[in-house]
């Protein structure tokens, strides 16, 4: 598959992890994502001032993050005016708790561990749709920059991103292609096993790689939940409740004429 990627994805605030602009991609009718409106990330709990002052140069309107309360409480977001339009919309998919389990244990191999974070993935498509359904009105109601955010920035996100670009019109191919731009940023690697020994929690190279990147097969096992359930990401919004109008509105605001 050749990338059609923009090669400056990622944004380089200091601190920040797996930063990047999801706008830009080429749609199925010739258009293109708007650039500077759409962001995905993980955590902002460390970033410093200096990424602080780059964060507020964005001009973000909302944030939705979809972290758990127990997440937010342990790597709370700076305490700065950037982030007061912070929405807290928590996702906490109930396989996850197995699966933190089990990555701490020999009892899996890696082929377990995988097909756990598939099940966490077309779980958070198959029943997180309220949570979702406030995400897209986030978008909807904001005329500022938008950010979507978990932990990682890979899972919760990686879904809520491909269902906005599909949405928007872009192709299934480059949708998959950003989703799997998280296996870029190398910061995650440093940075959670950084944190597991924080929690004095030992982890292997393999465990590490299934906790701190992402696999095609995770957002594919999504969709066709999606098509399964939904009946398509048609089905989806409709189940959200996006009107005709609301849809076409964001398409206006959100894609460039080519």
């Amino acid at each position: 598959m050749t990338s059609q990627l923009p090669t400056d994805r990622f944004i380089p605030i200091q601190g920040s992890l797996n930063f990047r602009d999801f706008g830009g991609y080429p749609t199925t009718d010739g258009g293109f994502l708007v650039k500077g409106k759409l962001f995905r990330c993980g955590m902002l709990t460390d970033i410093n001032e200096t990424g602080l002052e780059q964060f507020s140069g964005l001009g973000i309107g909302v944030i939705c993050d979809l972290r758990r309360e127990d997440e937010v409480a342990l790597y709370p977001s700076p305490p700065h005016p950037a982030f007061d339009c912070i929405q807290n919309i928590p996702i906490a998919p109930g396989t996850s708790s197995d699966l933190r389990d089990s990555m701490m244990t020999k009892d899996h191999s890696s082929e377990d561990q995988i097909a756990f974070m598939t099940e966490i993935t077309k779980e958070i498509a198959r029943d997180h749709l309220d949570a979702y359904r406030r995400v897209l009105r986030c978008l909807i109601e904001t005329e500022q920059g938008f950010l979507i955010h978990c932990m990682a920035g890979k899972d919760r996100t990686g879904f809520g991103v491909a269902m906005i670009q599909l949405m928007l019109g872009v192709s299934k191919e480059l949708v998959m292609e950003d989703y799997l731009l998280t296996n870029q940023a190398t910061e995650l690697i440093t940075r959670t096993r950084a944190r597991m020994a924080e929690q004095f929690q030992e982890i292997d190279d393999a465990t590490l790689e299934i906790i701190a990147r992402v696999k095609g097969v995770y957002l594919e096992a999504a969709l066709l939940e999606v098509d399964t359930v939904y009946g398509g990401i048609r089905g989806y919004l409709e189940e959200i409740g996006l009107t005709a109008s609301e849809h076409d509105a964001l398409i206006a605001r959100c894609v460039n004429a080519a």
